[in-house]
């Protein structure tokens, strides 16, 4: 064995969405089978709320990293404060209108700092720790 892998700094992002949408996917059908459809609906919307608002977060920096620097950081907050209002009024309307399960969203919400947590244990014990 030589010791390479398929993760890297370079691909962690699309390793990242891409796990965080596979165990979304996976924790909503177990919701779904083992304690109600809605309850995996909403882990399922909350998975995907979630990887959405992590893919704007790194839109967001890329784009503020590439103007002239006295422009960024009102830039910064902007994105950031649109980004926030944007998950503000989706939650609401999941939580309010389609009455979405709380704990199921929570918990879909959470995957993405699940995964982030299994990949940087997995990226330690890859270097020798």
């Amino acid at each position: 064995m030589t010791g390479r892998t398929r993760i890297n700094e370079d691909n962690i992002f699309s390793w990242l969405v891409a796990g965080s949408l596979l165990l979304s996917a996976a924790m909503a059908a177990a919701g779904a089978l083992l304690l109600s459809p809605r309850f995996g609906i909403s882990v399922f919307a909350g998975g995907l709320l979630a990887t959405a608002n992590f893919i704007r977060l790194r839109s967001g920096l890329e784009a503020a990293l590439r103007i002239l620097p006295e422009n960024a950081s009102r830039f910064a907050i902007a994105r950031f404060l649109l980004r926030l209002a944007t998950m503000a009024l989706l939650l609401y309307v999941l939580i309010v209108l389609l009455h979405a399960d709380i704990f199921g969203l929570l918990l879909g919400l959470s995957v993405l700092v699940i995964n982030i947590m299994a990949f940087s244990i997995y990226m330690s014990t890859r270097k020798g720790g």
